[in-house]
């Protein structure tokens, strides 16, 4: 292995071409400030899960955040992007795992036809009403990102296609759309929110 001078470009060529000797060299320079940025976005639990997934992924990946990283820039500045974005794929790929219990039919399906009341009916539908209020007062964009994706259901390459947006910028979009649908919802019915204000 080269000096341990070497500059951070150079010591990321000799990852990414395979040097023997050469990630465990990137893992030492680089490792406090990766473990520093999960810690700053995981959840206390996962830390050492998100960290140690993260070179797997690093590696299974053939150093691709490496190879794309833009030798001009901060290499420190460009691993906590990389890092921020795979903790937020990490949360997603959970959740993605874990089963949601949402909408009438599904709480209806769980209640005995004698425990159903009108007054579950009645809130269920007045929060379907004010939920489409909601939606309405989006800009059009948002509505038809919040439409495709939770009404339609198409996958985000599909609506990345449709309104010509790279994954992370349709993801950024999507997010602040939600965001905004239900600060709208919250504003319309704070007494379906009381225990989240």
């Amino acid at each position: 292995m080269p000096n341990d001078d070497i500059s951070d470009a150079e010591l990321v060529d000799l990852v990414v071409r395979g040097y023997p000797g050469a990630f465990r060299r990137f893992y030492q320079r680089h490792s406090r400030l990766i473990y520093g940025c999960v810690r700053k976005r995981a959840n206390a639990a996962d830390v050492d899960d998100v960290f140690q997934a993260f070179f797997e992924r690093l590696a299974a990946k053939d150093y691709r955040p490496l190879r794309l990283w833009q030798r001009g820039t901060s290499l420190p500045v460009y691993l906590a992007k990389v890092v921020r974005n795979f903790v937020v794929d990490f949360y997603r790929a959970k959740k993605s795992r874990e089963q949601a219990i949402g909408g009438a039919a599904e709480i209806e399906a769980l209640l005995d036809p004698e425990d159903e009341t009108l007054t579950l009916k009645s809130h269920l539908s007045e929060l379907r009403r004010l939920g489409i209020r909601a939606w309405a007062a989006l800009d059009k964009r948002d509505r038809a990102i919040v439409c495709d994706r939770f009404h339609r259901d198409r996958t985000n390459d599909e609506m990345a296609a449709r309104f010509q947006l790279t994954p992370g910028a349709l993801r950024t979009a999507l997010s602040r759309a939600q965001a905004r649908l239900l600060a709208g919802l919250k504003t319309l019915a704070p007494e379906f929110f009381a225990d989240s204000v």
